[in-house]
């Protein structure tokens, strides 16, 4: 079959699998399917599942609603699903009940306007906990229609907190997320958390008496998000509440051990960093007070210099649960980790000496995203994603040599598309590292190889990285005929500390040197012309793309800055994330700027005579609109004549280029093709 080359509208035709959760009884996984609406202009997420066994019946829609499903998760006996639906109203989730026997899905609760996560099912079977986080009454839509029936304005917003705004989310609520318990039996609801700070996801203990969830106990936990201990709250909303013995510090995805004797969770103790730059590890706190000479928590990880989770970017690949999980006998724990760009499945047990490295039990080119085991701990459920795809559901049998294909869920897309492999390379950075980098050469180069027109792409975070899987939007700009490298720069994770710490305080120096010194290999292999180079990035990467082209503009003949970061004394009191001052910046918003200025590319406008798009939605928080304003404005007072800003309306937000509009993700790529071929290859029709 002849195959063509990838478009962009392409983008709307690959289905995005995350979630995967095997049955306890190890015969199913049950898993989430995303697809796009072009009619609609939207999304939908449906529940799939698929077999287990090689003579299984193979995949199964579970559910067909008008609304997305999400967050399912399986009974002990593996015989009911519950699961978050908008299918009646998506301004009201509700839990439903799927029970696999047959029959139609249930809706079991009745919750006020809000927002709905974190489902888990007692050990017993006979409850369910979630976090549940109700929508302001003046702030609902019946409030709304109310007004408008009045002619009356929205009413005032009194703000006394720091973080009152986040990304994705809009105004935080007044009201903060509880945990709940809902009994199946008698249905009915119940809140067991308090009301003064937000709960983290609820974790049972194996008996089912008492649930573990993470709160910050910081004096103001704005400005230490991080400062989070372990409460054991009673699973009926009464009776003593207890912590564990862990230190302070982020702590996710909390696990109980079968013996109920301890808690596992990744994360670190240093509880006043916020930035990202420390590792977090495998940690496992008593539950109980320790016996005298007994560490009441332990790093299982210790010494370890890799990263515990899924730390990979990606505009189509989805993730699930990165860890920890036991083993059935309580020995070992299980989790994800990111390292030298992979994402990879590790078991560390108990037992390990001090500095012991985990065993790696997945091994390939390719990023695990998600996982979870089955109640024997024998069968494992994977979500793999590789270069050529945008992960499939794998099994694995502990102990195996290889894990088992499931899905093949765009075959019949990408069966017919001229997919190039990214070479990978590394090129020796100034102080001694290694920079590695990918490289999509388009469909065909090899039969006809010579300097092509190049753009390079920087990732965001920055504390985070780009793995082995599939980016569409760079095959997309190969195909239409561009050499795209994509580097992970020094402050990237999977390369230890030092490495992603490396722009603590010089966000432009380290990453610069390194991005050019890639674009230097690629001239040399004869890959890229001189002449023709783009360069391009979101969010960190906006930054510094913004950063390059007022330090080295005359190395590109055009760049693409998108959601950026360009005036950082401004970020610190816009932007939806806790700045502190002298922290990660040694540098004051209000009265010691000069870190921060020295840092900014707006500093460095009157240098940027690159041809410039800035690319910016109004519903960004984590890097307000503000941002593009002031470099567009500084650019215009200069008079430099190539630069345009488009500007995305508040129905898209930081996440645009990942989870925006679909109209808008293919409206933003076509104008990027747009702008490259202008200034890159002004010959091509």
């Amino acid at each position: 079959m002849q195959k063509r080359r990838t478009t962009i509208e392409d983008l709307a035709l690959l289905r995005q699998a995350s979630d995967p959760q095997i049955s306890p009884d190890g015969t199913r996984i049950v898993f989430a399917i995303k697809t796009t609406d072009l009619d609609r202009n939207r999304y939908l997420t449906h529940l799939w599942a698929v077999t287990t066994a090689p003579e299984g019946d193979g995949l199964k829609q579970l559910t067909f609603g008008k609304g997305s499903e999400s967050g399912a998760r399986w009974s002990p006996n593996s015989g009911t699903l519950v699961f978050v639906s908008e299918r009646e109203d998506k301004r009201r989730p509700q839990l439903f009940l799927l029970r696999l026997g047959g029959g139609e899905a249930e809706r079991v609760t009745d919750l006020p306007p809000g927002a709905l996560d974190s489902l888990a099912w007692s050990p017993d079977g006979t409850r369910i906990a979630f976090r549940f986080r109700p929508t302001d009454e003046q702030w609902t839509e019946a409030a709304g229609d109310e007004r408008k029936k009045t002619e009356r304005s929205s009413p005032v917003r009194e703000i006394t907190r720091l973080h009152y705004r986040e990304e994705g989310t809009g105004f935080v609520p007044q009201a903060v997320w509880r945990v709940h318990v809902f009994d199946v039996a008698t249905r009915t609801v119940t809140a067991i958390t308090p009301e003064d700070r937000d709960s983290g996801p609820p974790c049972w203990s194996p008996a089912s008496d008492r649930i573990a969830v993470v709160r910050n106990t910081a004096d103001d936990p704005d400005l230490l998000p991080n400062a989070e201990e372990i409460f054991l709250y009673a699973a009926n909303g009464e009776g003593e509440v207890r912590k564990a013995a862990a230190p302070l510090g982020p702590k996710d995805n909390l696990a109980w051990s079968p013996s109920g004797a301890h808690i596992a969770y990744l994360g670190h103790d240093r509880y006043d960093e916020v930035w990202g730059v420390t590792n977090r590890h495998v940690w496992i706190a008593a539950v109980t007070e320790a016996p005298e000479g007994d560490r009441p928590a332990r790093d299982l990880t210790k010494g370890w210099d890799v990263h515990c989770g899924n730390a990979a970017i990606g505009d189509v690949v989805g993730a699930g649960e990165s860890g920890p999980c036991w083993s059935a006998d309580g020995k070992a724990v299980l989790f994800l980790a990111t390292d030298r760009g992979t994402v990879d499945l590790y078991r560390v047990s108990l037992d390990d000496e001090p500095g012991t490295s985990p065993k790696r039990l997945t091994e390939g080119v390719h990023a695990v995203t998600g996982f979870t085991a089955d109640a024997s701990g024998d069968s494992i459920a994977l979500l793999v994603a590789t270069p050529g795809d945008t992960g499939d559901l794998y099994v694995y049998g502990m102990g195996s040599a290889f894990f088992r294909r499931l899905t093949r869920l765009n075959d019949d897309l990408l069966d017919t598309l001229d997919l190039p492999s990214p070479t990978y390379f590394e090129v020796s950075g100034q102080e001694g590292h290694r920079v590695p980098c990918w490289a999509i050469l388009p469909p065909g180069y090899h039969e006809d190889p010579k300097p092509l027109p190049t753009v390079l792409y920087i990732h965001g975070g920055p504390h985070l990285g780009y793995v082995h899987t599939l980016f569409h939007e760079y095959q997309a700009l190969a195909a239409a005929g561009y050499v795209v490298l994509y580097p992970n720069p020094r402050g990237s994770k999977g390369y230890g500390e030092a490495f992603t710490g490396a722009i603590r305080g010089d966000w432009g120096g380290p990453a610069q040197t390194d991005c050019l010194s890639c674009v230097e290999y690629a001239l040399d292999q004869g890959w890229t012309d001189r002449a023709k180079v783009g360069i391009a990035g979101g969010s960190y990467g906006g930054y510094l793309t913004g950063w390059m082209v007022g330090h080295v503009s005359d190395r590109f003949a055009a760049a693409v800055a998108e959601r950026g970061v360009f005036n950082l004394q401004s970020m610190a009191g816009t932007c939806d994330f806790v700045w502190r001052d002298q922290d990660y910046f040694k540098a004051s918003a209000t009265n010691d700027p000069g870190e921060y200025l020295r840092n900014s590319p707006l500093t460095y406008a009157d240098a940027m005579d690159t041809p410039l798009l800035i690319i910016h939605s109004e519903g960004d928080l984590r890097c307000p609109v503000e941002q593009a304003e002031q470099l567009f404005a500084a650019l215009k007072r200069a008079r430099k004549p190539d630069v345009v800003f488009l500007r995305y309306g508040p129905e898209s937000n930081h996440n645009l280029s990942r989870g925006g509009p679909p109209d808008l993700r293919l409206d933003r790529q076509r104008r990027i093709h747009a702008w490259f071929q202008k200034y890159l290859k002004p010959e091509a029709p």
